[in-house]
């Protein structure tokens, strides 16, 4: 999955993991992203696309294979 770049911002908030899409840029420095929970496929779980910055706000830099397994699909699926 070369064209994300993947956060986890350690669960300081609900939708904890980012997942920022290189390729599908928005405007200016804004790239399309999946913002998720750890259940993002789960009824009371949370997955949303958004606009994002890359940068240390969003969390701690991680690799697709760290994200639970749900997150991985919700991304493939994108």
């Amino acid at each position: 999955m070369k064209n994300l770049r993947i956060y986890d911002n350690g669960g300081a908030t609900f939708d904890r993991y980012t997942v920022v899409y290189l390729d599908r840029p928005e405007y200016g420095d804004m790239l399309q992203c999946l913002a998720m929970s750890e259940n993002p496929l789960h009824p009371q779980g949370f997955c949303q696309h958004s606009s994002a910055m890359i940068g240390s706000h969003l969390g701690k830099p991680i690799k697709f294979k760290e994200l639970p397994i749900p997150c991985q699909l919700a991304a493939m699926r994108g």
